[in-house]
């Protein structure tokens, strides 16, 4: 039974929202989990159907399409952070942003669109090393490939639109039979001999189907009437002072995280590069839970930024803090303890041996770099996405210089610590950065002393780790090495939960 407007309760309790950023973190991960489960069964049927070349150039045609995000100029994220700020200005405002968002992304993908359709010979000949014989194939793809571009664009805004209205449940429910047609279409059409072009133009027709279901979805949800042009250029032009800032993060972000890669295999040589990328991936695999995290916390954000309601924006923040670090720490410290046998058991001995020391430095970095994603969100749900863009430049300027130095110096040992050094300078860099802008709450205070605790007894567990690390040198039995991480694990997980 519904409350009489005078009993309703104005400002809902804070963990509401943490409640919210939680189930929102689940469905959105969800979404990407299991189209990545579906790629690990229908990706080999394809790479078998297609051969080593034609999937060489499909494996083109998906990087193509994930990298045509570039194209959007910031506008994904800003969307979502108008969107979810709008819901507390009113209907109109919402209409008047999606619009601006739907309309303006598309025509970037038409653009994008022409240009990939005019150098498609060029990209071909002169770019890539593609063999004679499948050259008239490719070209074929591309220039279909060049249709799918306002499409996924189009769909991307729709999609930021639902998410920035916290509608996850309808964003991963759309979200994810479009991700399993990138592998499902290839995987059933390749195995019935379909030519790539033919591929490319059965998957368009998913997507373009998906959009149509997309746009159907943000109509009911959030429009609430008919699509229209939207009234003028002003809300464009506000959505793009806030995305210029987005796009040089967007742009500087993956160039520095990937830096270290291209820097060791110009040092060390495609070996090394080997050994390290093996170590890489398996720590970046960690990065999609607090991924995650931050594309539920960032709209939640948002929109308690604009109903004035900044402390509960800070709780939800400690809350997501908390349950991020009781789900990385954990991993991190077991991927630390056990990184040369995790990488013997998937890539082999050699792994191990060569890359073992570098997979342990890049947990911990990739446990700072997971704490960065929270304080990173808060500076975008306050509109200062200037603030990170900023910091880039500078990274740009001592980061690359600081990883030549350190892989000369050590190695793939070397790059990862050059990595690591960045993740923490991003988690520090946020940290000082929010406080600064936002300010902090009286619950704050009380949340340093939990802190301590935690850093005091995080150094107890580090010895916990090196005696187990060293048990696992004089091969003790498993089951001791086992029961020692797992102790270790389970007290971190008391120790971050029992803040609350």
């Amino acid at each position: 039974m519904s409350l009489p407007e005078t009993e309703r309760p104005s400002n809902p309790a804070p963990a509401s929202t943490s409640h919210r950023v939680a189930k929102n973190s689940v469905l959105y991960f969800s979404s990407l989990a299991v189209p990545a489960l579906a790629a690990v069964f229908l990706v080999p049927v394809t790479v078998r159907a297609l051969g080593p070349a034609r999937f060489g150039l499909l494996a083109l045609a998906w990087a193509v399409a994930e990298g045509s995000g570039m194209f959007d100029f910031g506008l994904g994220r800003a969307t979502v952070r108008f969107v979810a700020d709008g819901s507390a200005r009113g209907a109109e405002r919402i209409k008047q942003i999606v619009l601006a968002s739907v309309f303006s992304q598309t025509a970037a993908g038409i653009v994008a669109g022409i240009l990939l359709y005019l150098f498609s010979p060029t990209l071909v000949h002169h770019v890539f090393k593609i063999s004679p014989e499948t050259m008239p194939e490719a070209i074929g793809m591309f220039r279909v490939l060049s249709l799918h571009l306002p499409v996924i664009l189009c769909i991307a805004s729709l999609r930021a639109s639902l998410e920035g209205a916290q509608r996850f449940d309808l964003s991963t429910a759309l979200r994810i039979p479009s991700s399993l047609a990138s592998v499902v279409v290839p995987a059933i059409a390749a195995s019935f001999g379909a030519s790539l072009p033919t591929i490319m133009w059965l998957l368009f027709a998913v997507r373009l189907s998906l959009a149509v279901f997309n746009a159907e979805a943000v109509r009911r949800a959030l429009l609430q009437g008919r699509w229209a042009l939207p009234a003028g250029f002003s809300t464009l032009r506000e959505m793009l002072g806030y995305s210029g800032w987005v796009a040089v993060s967007a742009a500087l972000g993956p160039a520095l995280g990937s830096i270290d890669r291209f820097v060791v295999g110009s040092v060390v040589g495609a070996t090394g590069l080997g050994y390290y990328t093996g170590a890489a991936e398996a720590a970046n695999r960690f990065l999609l839970i607090p991924s995650t995290v931050f594309s539920a916390l960032l709209p939640a954000l948002a929109n308690t930024e604009a109903r004035g309601a900044r402390d509960r924006s800070l709780a939800a923040t400690r809350a997501a803090a908390r349950q991020l670090a009781t789900v990385l720490l954990p991993l991190c410290l077991a991927l630390f303890t056990f990184a040369p046998q995790i990488l013997g058991v998937w890539l082999g001995p050699a792994f191990a041996e060569q890359a073992g020391t570098a997979l342990r430095i890049l947990s911990v970095g990739v446990f700072l770099g997971g704490l960065a994603h929270l304080p990173l969100a808060v500076l975008y749900g306050v509109a200062r996405p200037d603030l990170p863009a900023k910091f880039h430049i500078v990274e740009v300027i001592v980061h690359v210089p600081l990883t030549f130095l350190l892989v000369k110096s050590f190695g793939i040992t070397g790059a990862a610590l050059a990595w690591t050094l960045r993740c923490g300078a991003d988690w520090l860099y946020y940290e000082i950065a929010t406080r600064r802008t936002v300010g902090r709450s009286a619950e704050d205070f009380a949340e340093e002393e939990r802190t301590r605790r935690l850093l005091w007894l995080t150094l107890a567990m580090a010895l916990t780790l090196g005696v187990t690390a060293w048990a696992t040198n004089i091969s003790w039995p498993s089951c001791d090495r086992s029961r020692c991480s797992c102790f270790s694990c389970v007290r971190a997980c008391r120790v971050v939960e029992g803040a609350q």
